[in-house]
């Protein structure tokens, strides 16, 4: 005896809404796939940190995804379209949330005067607490190779990434420590990159930020026969700067080379360059230019690091300070965990020939609680080689202890 179907009942009103709903989201989304693949990475890191040593302020505690962290937080917003033939276009966004996740606003260091009778004050911007990262449009070539045009990363930050186990984190001597960034650059704006495709694990890459030596900011005029006067916008600054690279990344093997070259400024940078009077105070930024090598080894279970470099000083003023840095790196991985050491050693030489030694010791242990998060330790002593002045943050020593979590997506 057959089985009489059951007679489904009619859809509700809302449920037809709701069905309508789905099928106009679907259909949105086979579209939007047809023509790009949209996607959310990125990475958080926190840290609690016991800071002590001579330097002013370096005393307390505190918890941030800025001091003591394993590595940089950031958002990544990705859109790539296949277009065919081995290429593809790409559009890169990264959000910097350390600020936001940190203390939910931050406040701009972009400040203009406004005056009022005779009372003069100083007018802050308040944007959102998102920083911009690394972002770009790319055209992406399997045979040749991929251009990129925005902001994308300096050459130098790889190539420091190559020497350094501990990457931009606690004890690697990049970003607050004031080494690494001595003759290196994170990344330029109003930039354009260039990555040749490997061959036989050889290739090259090309940095170039135009720049302009104009005078900055707002400036006023007079309209021709109109007596008005007028505001016009001069094109926003930006130092010029080149940068080649050589790589080679074959095997247990990975190596690369970077020359980096900035060129004279004379007038402040940026949109904001002028004083709240409409004047400008000049600079005399020298030129400069500086040579990094960087290599790593597998072992298995060990990786040796090594990184050399050699230049000038990027914020040299009427004359050059050279800067000679030397950095060691070894990570055992157990499997289990891995402990990561490091040391790095710089001399600055002025013009005048006043030595200066400075120093970052860094030490780190992970413990990896899936494929993409960790709990980990770090320690990190900073010496400036200078003593340590009361008045000033830049002398004497600092130690940071810190214990974080680490999670990418």
């Amino acid at each position: 005896m057959e089985a009489v179907p059951r007679k489904r009942r009619p859809y509700s009103t809302l449920e037809k809404i709701e069905m309508k709903k789905t099928l106009v989201a679907a259909a949105a989304l086979v579209s939007v796939s047809a023509f790009a693949q949209v996607t959310i990475t990125g990475n958080l890191d926190f840290a609690g940190s016991n800071l002590s040593g001579s330097q002013t302020g370096a005393k307390g505690q505190t918890v941030s995804t800025t001091i003591g962290v394993s590595s940089t937080s950031v958002i990544n917003l990705d859109a790539i379209e296949d277009i065919g033939g081995g290429t593809k276009v790409q559009v890169h966004y990264g959000l910097d949330p350390r600020t936001l996740a940190n203390d939910s606003f931050a406040v701009s260091n972009n400040q203009v005067s406004a005056t009022s009778g005779a009372t003069t004050s100083t007018v802050l911007n308040y944007p959102t607490g998102l920083g911009r990262d690394e972002t770009y449009i790319a055209f992406d070539s399997d045979a040749v190779g991929k251009l990129m045009v925005g902001a994308p990363n300096a050459l130098g930050i790889d190539t420091n990434g190559v020497s350094s186990a501990l990457g931009t984190g606690v004890g690697s001597g990049y970003g607050s420590s004031a080494m690494t960034n001595a003759i290196v650059k994170t990344r330029y704006d109003r930039s354009v990159r260039f990555n040749s495709a490997a061959m036989n694990g050889l290739s090259f890459q090309v940095v170039y930020a135009p720049g302009s030596d104009n005078a900055g900011g707002v400036t006023s005029y007079t309209a021709p026969g109109s007596g008005v006067v007028l505001l016009a916008q001069q094109i926003p600054n930006a130092r010029k700067a080149t940068e080649v690279g050589l790589s080679y990344s074959n095997g247990p093997l990975n190596a690369r080379f970077t020359n980096i070259a900035q060129y004279a400024q004379t007038n402040p940078t940026g949109w904001y360059a002028a004083n709240g009077d409409g004047t400008q105070t000049a600079i005399n930024l020298v030129a400069t230019k500086a040579n990094l090598l960087a290599a790593n080894y597998n072992l298995g279970a060990t990786t040796l690091y090594f990184g050399v470099s050699n230049g000038d000083l990027m914020t040299s003023t009427t004359s050059a300070t050279k800067v000679n840095q030397v950095r060691y790196s070894v990570k055992y991985d157990t499997g289990v965990f891995a402990v990561i050491g490091q040391l790095t050693t710089q001399r600055e030489t002025t013009g005048a020939g006043v030595v200066t030694d400075r120093k970052v010791n860094g030490l780190r242990a992970d413990y990896p609680l899936s494929k993409t998060s960790k709990v980990y330790a770090g320690y990190e002593y900073w010496n400036t080689g200078k003593l340590a002045a009361v008045t000033d943050t830049t002398t004497g020593d600092r130690k940071i202890t810190s214990i974080g979590l680490q999670k990418s997506f």
